[in-house]
């Protein structure tokens, strides 16, 4: 007789390490799983050292002449804090002691620990992007050190996370996560692109070993990076998890089951009428959306949280997707961003807690002056926004830039630029490397006349020489049209020709007889070409900004909600198309007229 499966093997992977956990803890002692060979631990903070044995055991830990014990508690966990170490690149013996065993572990170096964090574009493997062949090939750099977590989505946080052979549907490859290894040719070529290029550069610039943990996963959104107790207390957010414990509580993992075998014989019924191979019958049981891992709070709970705890120097995160789409909110995802990030922070016991920011990827369609302002017609630059926002408002986070890619595919292949402009920051702020890490930004904009004046905080240019691209203009009509730039004339120099401040534009358009405000590389994938202007800077692009406070209308909770939304932006859609054709008809007329009166 056919068996049920209860669980995938993602979901199952909790109740694996429960079960491991309750046969070794009645036994011997047991270490986290983040501990294990070829690891590295953090310098210059005290590193906590944990895992369970039998209530009441005595525990020693050893490691670098230092010698630490506890007794487990009657939850059976202990922990110690070995006091803060130098870095160091000589592979040394942790040694973890009980009543009836010893665990070892070798080649552990102490240097600086980073999480990696995100969705599919910080997944990416360095391996499948452009460069990432050369990179590969040169990465016999034994002094930097990798652990994947496993992919895991729980309705509770996981106090640990498995050793295993995990299968990747969307490479189609098993891949070994789970476990340290020492940065080859062999064993990087699977793991996250940006990540290792920013690694790469901190070893070799900062000459102490890296550790690299990666805890990202594809297609997840912010909320489900942060705890369900952060959320709970946004009043913001209760609408969103009131609907996901909607959802929840109506699953019927057999009704459910029932629906795809239905499926599944019409579908058997199509093949065979066309000779093409069967698939399987259904015999599964999921678990439902309390396993979904976009329910708020369960990839934090799955892949956060199960080495919560351990000391790391900070965490760099590129995301952003997710909370683009249709459903998008863009006020709720920046209030959501900022309360993610102080929930890693609490996880790596550090408010201060070092925090890259690697905006929302480019991806769709390019915006040309052709299509110009259907294609600012979206929620990714207002979640950029927020991520911007974050940057300016929080202590000890970096920024960089990603929009500037101009390619359709929503996981560019240039992964190896946003790893070396992030490493920029943390160089610059965690290592004493004189570099320029900071975009310009605009501190003022005043409306003049018929053009719009903005004053930078330092020198622009654009990278390739070009005019100045991706500005739009708008009036009290709220309708953006492309917009010319110039550099401010300020005087004339000793030879009479005009001098201008670089840290100033003037922003116009005919089309706008009295702009009110400007926008720039304001769409998804956005024209744009403004950097600073500081010769070895002019690889960072000026972020998108916008003067206004026309928000993106925020969708509603519910299929009522829902649908209304979309009905909106359906509108605005028809709105934007017929703009755009407005507008170019007016400029083809003005260049008539132009052109007869010469």
């Amino acid at each position: 007789m056919t068996t049920l499966r209860l669980l995938t093997v993602r979901t199952c992977l909790p109740l694996l390490v429960a079960f491991c956990l309750l046969d070794c803890v009645q036994a011997e002692v047991r270490v986290h799983h983040v501990f294990d060979n070829n690891m590295v631990v953090q310098r210059e903070k005290p590193v906590r050292v944990w895992g369970w044995a039998d209530a009441g055991e005595a525990v020693t830990v050893q490691f670098a002449g230092q010698t630490k014990a506890a007794a487990a508690g009657a939850d059976r966990t202990w922990s110690v804090d070995l006091d803060p170490l130098e870095a160091c690149d000589e592979g040394r013996v942790l040694t973890v002691k009980g009543k009836a065993n010893t665990v070892k572990y070798e080649n552990v170096l102490v240097g600086d620990v980073w999480v990696l964090g995100g969705q599919s574009n910080m997944e990416d493997t360095i391996s499948y992007v452009y460069h990432g062949d050369v990179e590969v090939a040169s990465a016999n750099l034994p002094a930097i050190r990798l652990l994947t977590i496993p992919v895991g989505a729980t309705p509770k946080p996981q106090t640990d996370f498995p050793r295993i052979d995990e299968f990747n549907a969307w490479t189609n490859q098993t891949e070994k996560k789970g476990s340290w290894a020492v940065c080859s040719p062999e064993t990087v070529h699977r793991f996250s692109a940006i990540g290792y290029v920013f690694g790469r550069r901190l070893h070799l610039a900062g000459k102490v070993p890296i550790g690299l943990i990666d805890a990202s996963v594809g297609g997840t959104t912010a909320e489900a990076w942060t705890t369900r107790a952060t959320l709970a207390a946004m009043s913001e957010a209760a609408p969103l998890l009131a609907e996901w414990d909607e959802r929840i509580a109506a699953w019927d993992p057999k009704k459910d089951l029932q629906g795809r075998i239905e499926r599944w014989e019409k579908e058997t019924e199509k093949r065979k009428a066309e000779g093409r191979e069967l698939q399987p019958k259904p015999d599964d049981l999921r678990p439902g959306p309390a396993f979904d891992r976009n329910n708020p709070g369960a990839s934090y709970n799955g892949m956060i949280a199960p080495f919560a705890g351990f000391s790391v120097t900070g965490a760099i995160f590129n995301q952003g997707y997710n909370n683009a789409l249709g459903d998008a909110r863009p006020s709720l995802y920046a209030k959501t961003f900022q309360a993610m990030i102080r929930d890693w922070r609490g996880a790596f016991r550090d408010e201060n807690m070092p925090f890259g920011i690697v905006e929302l990827t480019a991806g769709g369609a390019p915006q040309t002056l052709e299509n110009f302002e259907l294609r600012m017609l979206d929620a990714a630059p207002f979640v950029r926004e927020a991520q911007f926002k974050a940057y300016r408002e929080l202590p000890h986070v970096g920024f960089a830039c990603a929009y500037d890619q101009q390619v359709p595919w929503y996981h560019p292949h240039k992964k190896v630029q946003l790893g070396e402009r992030i490493a920029r920051w943390a160089l610059a702020t965690r290592y004493d490397v004189e570099l320029g890490w900071e975009p310009a930004i605009c501190t003022d904009a005043k409306s003049e006349g018929d053009r719009m004046v903005l004053t930078f905080d330092r020198v622009v240019q654009t990278h390739d020489g070009r005019p100045i691209a991706g500005f739009a203009v708008a009036g009290e009509d709220k309708q953006f049209v492309p917009a010319r730039v110039r550099y401010a004339v300020v005087g004339k120099d000793d030879r009479g020709r005009d001098r201008e401040d670089r840290k100033i534009l003037e922003v116009y358009s005919e089309l706008v007889e009295q702009p009110v405000a400007v926008r720039y590389a304001w769409a998804r994938n956005p024209l744009g070409n403004l950097v600073n202007g500081q010769h070895h800077e002019r690889i960072l692009p000026v972020p998108s900004f916008r003067t206004d406070n026309w928000n993106w209308p925020e969708a509603g909770f519910g299929p009522d909600a829902r649908g209304e939304s979309g009905r909106v932006r359906g509108e605005m859609r028809k709105q934007a198309e017929e703009h755009n054709r407005q507008r170019r008809l007016r400029a083809a007329k003005l260049l008539v007229e132009q052109l007869q009166a010469e």
